[in-house]
Protein backbone atom coordinates (compact mmCIF):
# COMPACT_ATOMS: atom_id res chain seq x y z
CA UNK A 1 0.00 0.00 0.00
CA UNK A 2 1.04 3.63 -0.49
CA UNK A 3 -0.04 7.01 0.86
CA UNK A 4 -0.22 10.28 -1.08
CA UNK A 5 -1.06 13.84 0.01
CA UNK A 6 -3.69 15.85 -1.87
CA UNK A 7 -3.90 19.59 -1.23
CA UNK A 8 -7.41 21.01 -1.00
CA UNK A 9 -9.00 24.33 -0.14
CA UNK A 10 -8.80 24.86 3.62
CA UNK A 11 -12.10 24.04 5.31
CA UNK A 12 -13.20 21.82 2.41
CA UNK A 13 -11.39 18.62 3.46
CA UNK A 14 -14.50 16.65 4.39
CA UNK A 15 -16.49 17.76 1.33
CA UNK A 16 -13.62 16.76 -0.98
CA UNK A 17 -13.27 13.39 0.75
CA UNK A 18 -16.97 12.56 0.41
CA UNK A 19 -17.16 13.74 -3.23
CA UNK A 20 -14.05 11.73 -4.11
CA UNK A 21 -15.55 8.63 -2.50
CA UNK A 22 -18.70 9.10 -4.59
CA UNK A 23 -16.72 9.54 -7.83
CA UNK A 24 -14.60 6.46 -7.15
CA UNK A 25 -17.73 4.42 -6.44
CA UNK A 26 -19.44 5.64 -9.60
CA UNK A 27 -16.41 4.93 -11.83
CA UNK A 28 -15.66 1.57 -10.22
CA UNK A 29 -12.08 2.60 -9.40
CA UNK A 30 -10.81 0.06 -6.84
CA UNK A 31 -7.24 1.28 -6.49
CA UNK A 32 -8.03 3.49 -3.48
CA UNK A 33 -8.21 1.70 -0.13
CA UNK A 34 -9.11 4.69 2.07
CA UNK A 35 -9.31 8.49 2.13
CA UNK A 36 -8.46 10.37 5.32
CA UNK A 37 -9.68 13.87 6.21
CA UNK A 38 -8.88 13.26 9.91
CA UNK A 39 -12.27 14.46 11.15
CA UNK A 40 -12.91 15.48 14.73
CA UNK A 41 -15.81 17.26 16.37
CA UNK A 42 -16.79 19.68 19.09
CA UNK A 43 -19.93 18.92 21.09
CA UNK A 44 -21.53 22.29 21.88
CA UNK A 45 -23.54 22.51 25.11
CA UNK A 46 -25.62 25.69 25.22
CA UNK A 47 -28.26 25.14 27.89
CA UNK A 48 -30.07 22.64 30.07
CA UNK A 49 -32.15 21.40 27.13
CA UNK A 50 -29.15 20.18 25.13
CA UNK A 51 -28.55 16.42 25.15
CA UNK A 52 -24.84 15.75 25.54
CA UNK A 53 -23.65 13.07 23.13
CA UNK A 54 -19.95 12.24 23.37
CA UNK A 55 -20.05 9.09 21.21
CA UNK A 56 -17.96 8.71 18.06
CA UNK A 57 -18.85 10.43 14.79
CA UNK A 58 -21.56 8.67 12.79
CA UNK A 59 -22.48 8.75 9.11
CA UNK A 60 -25.46 10.98 9.83
CA UNK A 61 -23.17 13.49 11.59
CA UNK A 62 -21.13 13.85 8.39
CA UNK A 63 -24.35 14.13 6.35
CA UNK A 64 -25.63 16.90 8.64
CA UNK A 65 -22.28 18.69 8.35
CA UNK A 66 -22.36 18.58 4.53
CA UNK A 67 -26.00 19.69 4.51
CA UNK A 68 -25.13 22.80 6.55
CA UNK A 69 -22.16 23.49 4.29
CA UNK A 70 -24.49 23.45 1.26
CA UNK A 71 -26.86 25.90 2.96
CA UNK A 72 -23.92 28.20 3.80
CA UNK A 73 -22.74 28.06 0.18
CA UNK A 74 -26.26 28.93 -1.00
CA UNK A 75 -26.42 31.88 1.38
CA UNK A 76 -23.05 33.17 0.17
CA UNK A 77 -24.17 33.00 -3.46
CA UNK A 78 -27.48 34.76 -2.73
CA UNK A 79 -25.76 37.55 -0.76
CA UNK A 80 -23.30 38.09 -3.60
CA UNK A 81 -26.19 38.23 -6.07
CA UNK A 82 -27.97 40.79 -3.85
CA UNK A 83 -24.88 43.01 -3.78
CA UNK A 84 -24.67 42.91 -7.59
CA UNK A 85 -28.36 43.82 -7.97
CA UNK A 86 -28.23 46.84 -5.68
CA UNK A 87 -26.80 49.02 -8.46
CA UNK A 88 -29.99 48.57 -10.52
CA UNK A 89 -33.23 50.43 -9.81
CA UNK A 90 -35.61 49.08 -12.44
CA UNK A 91 -38.75 47.22 -11.35
CA UNK A 92 -37.55 43.76 -12.44
CA UNK A 93 -34.27 44.10 -10.57
CA UNK A 94 -36.01 45.32 -7.41
CA UNK A 95 -38.48 42.43 -7.62
CA UNK A 96 -35.62 39.93 -8.02
CA UNK A 97 -33.72 41.57 -5.16
CA UNK A 98 -36.69 41.17 -2.82
CA UNK A 99 -37.02 37.54 -3.92
CA UNK A 100 -33.34 36.91 -3.09
CA UNK A 101 -33.77 38.57 0.31
CA UNK A 102 -36.72 36.31 1.09
CA UNK A 103 -34.65 33.27 0.07
CA UNK A 104 -31.85 34.47 2.36
CA UNK A 105 -34.27 34.73 5.29
CA UNK A 106 -35.61 31.23 4.63
CA UNK A 107 -32.16 29.68 4.30
CA UNK A 108 -30.93 31.49 7.43
CA UNK A 109 -33.83 30.03 9.40
CA UNK A 110 -33.11 26.60 7.92
CA UNK A 111 -29.44 26.88 8.93
CA UNK A 112 -30.29 27.90 12.50
CA UNK A 113 -32.59 24.90 12.84
CA UNK A 114 -29.99 22.55 11.35
CA UNK A 115 -27.34 23.77 13.80
CA UNK A 116 -29.48 22.92 16.82
CA UNK A 117 -27.98 19.80 18.34
CA UNK A 118 -25.54 19.39 15.45
CA UNK A 119 -21.89 18.72 16.10
CA UNK A 120 -19.23 21.16 14.95
CA UNK A 121 -17.11 18.95 12.68
CA UNK A 122 -13.70 19.90 11.32
CA UNK A 123 -10.49 18.36 10.01
CA UNK A 124 -7.25 18.42 12.00
CA UNK A 125 -5.37 18.09 8.70
CA UNK A 126 -6.22 21.60 7.50
CA UNK A 127 -5.82 22.02 3.74
CA UNK A 128 -5.00 18.39 2.98
CA UNK A 129 -6.40 14.88 2.69
CA UNK A 130 -4.52 11.57 2.57
CA UNK A 131 -5.23 8.96 -0.10
CA UNK A 132 -4.23 5.38 0.68
CA UNK A 133 -3.82 2.98 -2.22
CA UNK A 134 -4.04 -0.79 -1.90
CA UNK A 135 -1.05 -1.15 -4.23
CA UNK A 136 2.48 0.04 -3.52
CA UNK A 137 2.96 2.69 -6.21
CA UNK A 138 5.99 4.97 -5.96
CA UNK A 139 4.27 7.70 -8.04
CA UNK A 140 0.69 8.97 -7.91
CA UNK A 141 -0.99 7.17 -10.87
CA UNK A 142 -1.97 9.48 -13.74
CA UNK A 143 -5.39 7.89 -14.25
CA UNK A 144 -6.22 8.36 -10.57
CA UNK A 145 -4.97 11.95 -10.54
CA UNK A 146 -7.30 12.66 -13.47
CA UNK A 147 -10.25 11.66 -11.24
CA UNK A 148 -8.97 13.48 -8.15
CA UNK A 149 -8.37 16.81 -9.89
CA UNK A 150 -11.94 16.76 -11.26
CA UNK A 151 -13.24 17.22 -7.70
CA UNK A 152 -14.09 20.86 -6.81
CA UNK A 153 -11.73 22.51 -4.28
CA UNK A 154 -8.78 20.21 -5.05
CA UNK A 155 -5.69 22.41 -5.42
CA UNK A 156 -3.05 19.86 -6.40
CA UNK A 157 -0.53 17.41 -4.99
CA UNK A 158 2.51 18.74 -3.07
CA UNK A 159 4.55 15.77 -4.31
CA UNK A 160 3.94 13.07 -6.91
CA UNK A 161 5.92 10.64 -4.73
CA UNK A 162 4.36 8.52 -1.99
CA UNK A 163 4.96 9.27 1.69
CA UNK A 164 7.60 7.04 3.33
CA UNK A 165 5.94 4.44 5.56
CA UNK A 166 7.84 5.55 8.66
CA UNK A 167 6.47 9.09 8.24
CA UNK A 168 2.94 7.74 7.83
CA UNK A 169 3.29 5.63 10.99
CA UNK A 170 4.64 8.62 12.94
CA UNK A 171 1.81 10.85 11.69
CA UNK A 172 -0.97 8.46 12.70
CA UNK A 173 0.70 7.98 16.09
CA UNK A 174 1.03 11.70 16.83
CA UNK A 175 -2.11 13.23 15.29
CA UNK A 176 -4.83 13.99 17.81
CA UNK A 177 -8.40 13.69 16.55
CA UNK A 178 -9.97 13.33 19.99
CA UNK A 179 -13.19 15.36 20.24
CA UNK A 180 -13.79 18.48 22.32
CA UNK A 181 -16.66 19.94 24.32
CA UNK A 182 -17.67 23.60 24.18
CA UNK A 183 -19.53 24.77 27.28
CA UNK A 184 -21.35 28.08 27.15
CA UNK A 185 -21.16 29.66 30.61
CA UNK A 186 -22.05 33.05 32.15
CA UNK A 187 -23.05 36.18 30.32
CA UNK A 188 -20.45 38.93 30.55
CA UNK A 189 -21.32 41.68 33.01
CA UNK A 190 -21.08 45.36 32.13
CA UNK A 191 -18.80 47.61 34.17
CA UNK A 192 -21.79 48.97 36.10
CA UNK A 193 -23.06 45.46 36.83
CA UNK A 194 -19.63 44.41 38.08
CA UNK A 195 -19.47 47.40 40.46
CA UNK A 196 -22.98 46.71 41.80
CA UNK A 197 -22.18 43.02 42.31
CA UNK A 198 -18.94 43.87 44.12
CA UNK A 199 -20.80 46.17 46.51
CA UNK A 200 -23.38 43.48 47.29
CA UNK A 201 -20.74 40.81 47.84
CA UNK A 202 -18.60 43.11 50.00
CA UNK A 203 -21.61 43.93 52.16
CA UNK A 204 -22.32 40.20 52.52
CA UNK A 205 -18.67 39.51 53.39
CA UNK A 206 -18.77 42.13 56.14
CA UNK A 207 -21.59 40.21 57.81
CA UNK A 208 -19.52 37.00 58.04
CA UNK A 209 -16.12 38.37 59.05
CA UNK A 210 -13.69 35.72 60.24
CA UNK A 211 -15.47 32.80 58.59
CA UNK A 212 -14.57 30.60 55.64
CA UNK A 213 -17.48 32.16 53.75
CA UNK A 214 -15.85 35.59 54.03
CA UNK A 215 -12.71 34.29 52.31
CA UNK A 216 -14.75 32.75 49.51
CA UNK A 217 -16.67 35.98 48.96
CA UNK A 218 -13.52 38.11 48.89
CA UNK A 219 -11.95 35.68 46.39
CA UNK A 220 -15.06 35.94 44.20
CA UNK A 221 -14.88 39.76 44.34
CA UNK A 222 -11.29 39.65 43.08
CA UNK A 223 -12.27 37.31 40.24
CA UNK A 224 -15.02 39.63 38.96
CA UNK A 225 -12.46 41.85 37.23
CA UNK A 226 -10.57 38.84 35.81
CA UNK A 227 -11.69 37.29 32.53
CA UNK A 228 -12.08 33.56 32.06
CA UNK A 229 -9.23 33.65 29.53
CA UNK A 230 -6.87 35.32 32.03
CA UNK A 231 -7.75 32.85 34.78
CA UNK A 232 -7.29 29.91 32.41
CA UNK A 233 -3.87 31.17 31.30
CA UNK A 234 -2.81 31.56 34.94
CA UNK A 235 -3.73 27.91 35.58
CA UNK A 236 -1.87 26.74 32.48
CA UNK A 237 1.25 28.45 33.79
CA UNK A 238 1.11 26.33 36.98
CA UNK A 239 1.46 23.07 35.03
CA UNK A 240 5.06 22.02 34.44
CA UNK A 241 6.14 21.69 30.81
CA UNK A 242 7.20 18.07 31.32
CA UNK A 243 3.93 17.12 33.06
CA UNK A 244 1.64 14.60 31.30
CA UNK A 245 -1.23 16.98 32.20
CA UNK A 246 0.23 19.73 30.02
CA UNK A 247 -1.20 18.62 26.67
CA UNK A 248 -4.77 18.37 28.03
CA UNK A 249 -4.67 21.71 29.84
CA UNK A 250 -3.06 23.48 26.87
CA UNK A 251 -6.00 22.44 24.67
CA UNK A 252 -8.41 24.39 26.89
CA UNK A 253 -9.52 27.63 25.23
CA UNK A 254 -11.66 30.45 26.58
CA UNK A 255 -13.69 32.64 24.24
CA UNK A 256 -16.67 34.97 24.12
CA UNK A 257 -19.62 34.40 21.78
CA UNK A 258 -22.43 36.97 21.75
CA UNK A 259 -21.46 38.37 25.15
CA UNK A 260 -21.40 34.89 26.69
CA UNK A 261 -18.29 33.25 28.10
CA UNK A 262 -17.45 29.82 26.71
CA UNK A 263 -14.72 27.29 27.25
CA UNK A 264 -13.54 24.53 24.90
CA UNK A 265 -11.80 21.52 26.44
CA UNK A 266 -10.86 17.96 25.42
CA UNK A 267 -13.56 15.36 25.94
CA UNK A 268 -11.30 13.32 28.25
CA UNK A 269 -10.77 16.33 30.51
CA UNK A 270 -14.49 17.19 30.47
CA UNK A 271 -15.30 13.65 31.65
CA UNK A 272 -12.67 13.97 34.39
CA UNK A 273 -14.20 17.20 35.69
CA UNK A 274 -17.85 16.11 35.59
CA UNK A 275 -19.36 12.74 36.42
CA UNK A 276 -22.20 11.16 34.45
CA UNK A 277 -24.99 12.48 36.69
CA UNK A 278 -23.54 16.00 36.65
CA UNK A 279 -23.21 15.93 32.85
CA UNK A 280 -26.91 15.22 32.37
CA UNK A 281 -27.77 18.03 34.83
CA UNK A 282 -25.02 20.42 33.81
CA UNK A 283 -27.15 23.55 33.54
CA UNK A 284 -28.08 25.99 34.90
CA UNK A 285 -25.64 25.39 37.83
CA UNK A 286 -22.46 25.51 35.75
CA UNK A 287 -20.64 28.83 35.54
CA UNK A 288 -17.10 30.07 34.96
CA UNK A 289 -16.17 30.02 38.67
CA UNK A 290 -17.42 26.45 39.03
CA UNK A 291 -15.44 25.33 35.97
CA UNK A 292 -12.25 27.05 37.15
CA UNK A 293 -12.62 25.55 40.63
CA UNK A 294 -12.98 22.04 39.18
CA UNK A 295 -10.02 22.52 36.84
CA UNK A 296 -7.81 23.88 39.62
CA UNK A 297 -8.71 20.95 41.87
CA UNK A 298 -8.07 18.45 39.06
CA UNK A 299 -4.62 19.94 38.31
CA UNK A 300 -3.71 19.89 42.02
CA UNK A 301 -4.81 16.26 42.54
CA UNK A 302 -3.17 14.89 39.42
CA UNK A 303 0.03 16.90 39.91
CA UNK A 304 0.40 15.31 43.35
CA UNK A 305 -0.23 11.85 41.87
CA UNK A 306 2.49 12.42 39.27
CA UNK A 307 4.97 13.52 41.95
CA UNK A 308 4.21 10.44 44.06
CA UNK A 309 4.95 8.18 41.10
Amino acid sequence: MAYFVVQVRSGKEIEVKEMLKAVLLRTGESMVKAIYAMETFTEIVRNEHDMIDLSALKTEDISDHLYMKRIQAGLSNLRAACDNLKVYEDANSLKLLNSYKENIRELSTELREARKGARKISSVLSGYILVELNVNFHYFPDNLWHLVKSIPNVAGIPSKYNIPQEEVDAFFTQVDVSPEVEMQLDELLSHEEIQDTKKEMLHEANTVIGTEEEGELLESIDSLETTLSESLNEMKATVETSSPLRSLVERCKALVRRKRQSVILPRTLFLSLYNEIEIQNLYPATNADDFLHRLKDWIFRHSNEVRME
